[in-house]
């Protein structure tokens, strides 16, 4: 929930915002909120709890890094999964993926299994709908991204759709486990030529909601190949 644009609310609603708890004073608020990327211009003489309303609208339209890894180089899947800020909860958003690419073409990074965003949960094999989508270019920034639906193929330079089998290219992707459930699909950077070193691969999914309760991005990892790059994790905020 965001804190309403009144003069009505209480510091128990702050709290609840921020997800602390009711013992809490309004200086653990603005300490909190501003750990968590709160915008310091907004915090005034940090002694009005005004100072807060409509808090949680003012994410509306960021793009928020949540985590940067480096993978190394794996022979199995691996199961990571990062739990969200309550300043996230009540919020529609993107999870957006950005892989770069290693100094070679054996950096096939795998996003497999049923993808689990929020509360929603995505059975790859059984997708068929048009909002994961993928840039086909080298591309620095977000906001300048072209992005198009995500096929089935091997095309490089782009996120590819692929079930049952590793990535074509020798050296790098690991064919499905089956992840839980049967599953066998996945999403691959490929990474042949042009699509190394160092080129930039933008994923993103389609629109999920984020609540106290639902706050997980849980999905099925695969980093195979001598030259991993490394990716980072974005939530762009939409509503």
């Amino acid at each position: 929930m965001a804190v309403p644009d009144t003069n009505t609310f209480s510091l128990q609603d702050v709290t609840n915002e921020l997800g602390l708890g009711s013992g809490d004073s309004l200086t653990d608020c603005f300490n909190n909120a501003t750990s968590s990327q709160f915008d310091p211009n907004y915090k005034g003489d940090e002694d009005r709890l005004s100072n807060f309303r409509n808090y949680g609208g003012l994410w509306v339209g960021k793009f928020i890094l949540i985590n940067t890894i480096t993978p190394g180089n794996s022979t199995s899947w691996s199961n990571p999964n990062t739990t969200l800020l309550p300043l996230y909860y009540g919020h529609d958003v993107r999870v957006v993926w950005k892989y770069t690419s290693g100094s070679s073409y054996t950096g096939d990074l795998q996003i497999g299994g049923n993808v689990t965003l929020g509360g929603t949960t995505f059975d790859l094999d059984t997708y068929s709908g048009t909002a994961w989508q993928t840039t086909r270019v080298d591309t620095a920034d977000y906001d300048t991204a072209t992005f198009y639906d995500i096929l089935t193929g091997s095309s490089s330079m782009r996120w590819n759709k692929r079930a049952n089998t590793a990535p074509p290219s020798g050296g790098t992707g690991l064919s499905p486990p089956p992840y839980p459930g049967g599953d066998s699909t996945f999403y691959y950077a490929e990474t042949s030529s042009p699509g190394y070193p160092y080129k930039r691969f933008w994923l993103r999914s389609p629109q999920v909601s984020i609540s106290n309760g639902n706050a997980q991005i849980n999905w099925w990892r695969g980093n195979y190949g001598a030259t991993m790059g490394s990716y980072s994790i974005y939530l762009e905020i939409m509503t």
